[in-house]
């Protein structure tokens, strides 16, 4: 990570919370996914035998597992500390480099991490390195798949911030949470919490749980039966949304009037991408 400079959250947006859980050792993790890797690579290599080929199977299958387990837990980590820009919803460009960087940097490591695999397998010339070709060309794929996903939606943050500006909305309903960043939400109005957005699916680039305390309430930018961009307040985390039941909204959107129309058409709202 870059270094990182604290800044005043303001405005709306929940208080700092006392009492934090101290994380298990990344040192010790580290250690515990070097092991399972050792584990699955050594029993992966008895495709060298005869009399033992079959367990290379399980072996095999296990190491691009982890590597496939691996890639998404580095390019989805959640930026951890504060963040350099303010969260209180008035840099609405600053969020945006922000989680650009982070994802041009993390998908630099995995490349750095497969040439040097792909290196140890031309440079030995050795059967015990084998087995370092398939992990490296599934951590490629995976890891160009799933950034290439992440970065579609801080490009679409960015132009669909170009556009709006933010507004505070409260409270936030977490209805569902899926696999790759990947959840639905409803936000409540920006003066009173009976005014509902439609249901929102939404897709988190960086981070694999909900927000810490996103509950309480997020910064939006759109129109909300068109989709948008929500900023958690504090922890900065961006996600982008769009009504989870697209088709049904399509009459209300015809009728939303050509002013709004167009703008949602800048800001690139006007198809369905979610």
């Amino acid at each position: 990570m870059s270094s990182e400079k604290p800044v005043g959250s303001g405005g709306p947006g929940p208080a700092a919370r006392p009492g934090s859980v101290k994380p298990p050792s990344r040192l010790l993790t580290l250690a515990k996914w070097a092991l399972a890797f050792a584990a699955a690579y050594g029993l992966s290599l008895l495709v060298l035998t005869d009399s033992l080929v079959f367990l290379a199977i399980p072996g095999l299958i296990a190491l691009l597992a982890l590597t496939s387990t691996a890639v998404l837990l580095l390019l989805y980590e959640p930026v951890r500390g504060t963040v350099p820009y303010a969260t209180d919803g008035s840099d609405r460009r600053g969020v945006v480099r922000h989680h650009r960087a982070v994802l041009l940097r993390r998908y630099a490591m995995l490349l750095c991490v497969v040439a040097a695999l792909v290196a140890l397998v031309f440079a030995t010339q050795s059967d015990y390195a084998v087995m370092a070709a398939p992990a490296a060309v599934l951590a490629f794929f995976v890891g160009t798949g799933f950034c290439g996903e992440q970065m579609r939606t801080v490009l679409f943050a960015a132009r669909v911030l170009d556009v709006y500006d933010f507004t505070f909305r409260a409270p936030v309903e977490k209805l569902n949470l899926r696999s790759s960043g990947k959840r639905s939400l409803r936000l409540g109005g920006a003066g009173s919490a009976d005014e509902r957005s439609p249901e929102l699916a939404a897709h988190q680039p960086l981070g694999k749980l909900w927000p810490k305390n996103i509950e309480d309430g997020v910064w939006f930018a759109g129109d909300e039966i068109f989709g948008g961009v929500v900023m958690v307040p504090r922890s900065g985390e961006l996600m982008r949304v769009q009504p989870l039941q697209w088709d049904e909204l399509g009459a209300e959107r015809s009728r939303a009037g050509a002013e709004r129309i167009e703008k949602a058409a800048r800001a690139g709202l006007g198809r369905r991408s979610l």
